[in-house]
């Protein structure tokens, strides 16, 4: 059964767009996610329900870098409303605008993270992350055998150990896949 009308965000857009000022650009088509940019800033705000956690979910990001983002929620109480979508068509929103600008202000003033720069060489990056899982176990293996020596419980310590022989193993697969087919030269070979 499709929803009615009230479902829209028309409502919800007023209260963010009271809450950010009119230096933000309000969505030009009232639809789920609500986006407000703000050019001068490099600034996008995103906003949109999170029905299956009946919560409200804010992004920020760069309008020239999207993938730099940040994000912020906002559970409210749906006491008398079957689901998050009936609360935003005839809720209170009025009640919880002070909450929803403090989450909205902390998000937008909050800088966006760095860009990240992918790693040029996959199997680079694989074997970066083998080589820590290498060191951390060889640590991780002299504390399990003094341990040993000195009496000590060493329970958890294995538990650790094997964990991270698993994500050994993984990352050292990741690798052999990312390398191809050993050659009959390199085969057998230390």
């Amino acid at each position: 059964m499709p929803r009615p009308a009230a479902y829209a965000p028309d409502r919800f857009i007023a209260i963010v767009g009271e809450i950010v000022g009119s230096e933000w650009s309000p969505p030009s088509v009232p639809n789920w996610p609500v986006n407000f940019t703000r050019t001068a800033a490099d600034r996008a705000l995103t906003v949109y329900p999170d029905r299956k956690n009946s919560r409200i979910i804010f992004t920020t990001a760069s309008l020239a870098a999207p993938n730099r983002r940040c994000h912020a929620k906002y559970t409210p109480d749906l006491a008398g409303h079957d689901d998050i979508d009936s609360w935003l068509a005839d809720g209170d929103l009025d009640a919880v605008a002070d909450a929803l600008g403090v989450v909205a202000r902390r998000l937008i003033d909050q800088p966006l993270p760095d860009p990240v720069t992918p790693h040029p060489d996959p199997v680079g990056r694989e074997l970066e992350q083998l080589a820590k899982h290498a060191q951390e176990l060889a640590r991780l293996t002299a504390q399990f055998a003094a341990g040993l020596i000195r009496g000590e419980p060493v329970t958890e310590a294995a538990s650790r150990i094997t964990h991270l022989a698993q994500l050994t193993e993984q990352s050292a697969t990741r690798v052999d896949e990312l390398r191809g087919p050993a050659t009959a030269s390199t085969a057998g070979r230390l």
